[in-house]
């Protein structure tokens, strides 16, 4: 419940505020008034700091939040629809990597990029749990094989790990697993899922492999999640809900973009 306060020596009546808050708790009678909030405007608030973002005058206090914490925009660079058209036409799932390690530092560049991906009512409950040990990655590929061996038609992935193959991580040097407390989160599985997917395309923005660790995620929320959650430090409420295997690039060298059906439309007009 955060304080709002309105500096009005400040405010120079642009109204933005008015327009940009999802909950409307400002409103003015014209255009000549200073924005009043509405009752139990900090009851309603959900500190997005779209007001903030946009106040012309940086009038605002959004539970001690001002203006001057927020990022400005770089008028530097210009993103066009092509860049970022190709940028997602490009990536790939990648399932060979070096066996160079990716250093904490891009993982926490990465990140610090991932907690603007939107979530429901700017709940921001998406965690992370970063396992950037080749030998840890291969130990918890273990826990996922416990898991398999218990399920139907899995004789090759089970061939292939007792052959000293990896058919869960892939040899990925590092795998990042995105987890909320499902006691307190509204929409767990789509929050995580954006979350992860900015994940990957800021990984391949910087060149570096990556590709959904699916199976670690179903293994994760099985029977076996309090192995899990014990192995990677959560409580008994949290939960896997997305995983990333990352890492460079090794063999895998794509020469053009693949092929994809175009997408199936229902216009109503």
């Amino acid at each position: 419940m955060p304080d709002i306060i309105l500096d009005q020596s400040l405010c120079v009546q642009c109204g933005q505020c008015t327009l940009v808050c999802p909950n409307h708790i400002f409103q003015r009678k014209t255009n000549n008034d200073y924005p009043v909030c509405i009752t139990d405007a900090e009851t309603i608030c959900i500190s997005c700091n779209h007001c903030l973002a946009a106040c012309t005058g940086k009038a605002l206090t959004i539970g001690g939040i001002t203006s001057d914490e927020c990022l400005d925009y770089d008028k530097n660079v210009a993103l066009r629809f092509e860049h970022i058209a190709h940028l997602i036409r490009k990536r790939r799932s990648i399932r060979r990597y070096s066996d160079k390690p990716v250093t904490d530092r891009v993982i926490e560049q990465l990140l610090d990029v991932v907690r603007w991906a939107p979530t429901a009512k700017n709940g921001l409950p998406v965690k992370w749990v970063i396992v950037n040990n080749a030998h840890k990655v291969r130990e918890l590929a273990g826990l996922v094989m416990d898991w398999i061996k218990e399920q139907p038609h899995s004789e090759r992935m089970v061939e292939h790990w007792n052959a000293g193959g990896d058919p869960i991580f892939r040899g990925a040097p590092c795998v990042i697993g995105a987890y909320t407390d499902d006691a307190s989160a509204l929409w767990s599985p789509i929050d995580t899922a954006i979350a992860v997917e900015t994940l990957e395309l800021c990984a391949t923005a910087m060149r570096l492999g990556a590709c959904w660790a699916g199976i670690f995620v179903r293994a994760a929320q099985s029977s076996h999640k309090q192995v899990f959650n014990q192995w990677l430090g959560l409580n008994e409420t949290e939960m896997i809900h997305g995983g990333l295997m990352l890492g460079h690039i090794g063999e895998e060298i794509y020469q053009r973009i693949p092929y994809r059906p175009e997408a199936s439309k229902i216009w109503i007009r």
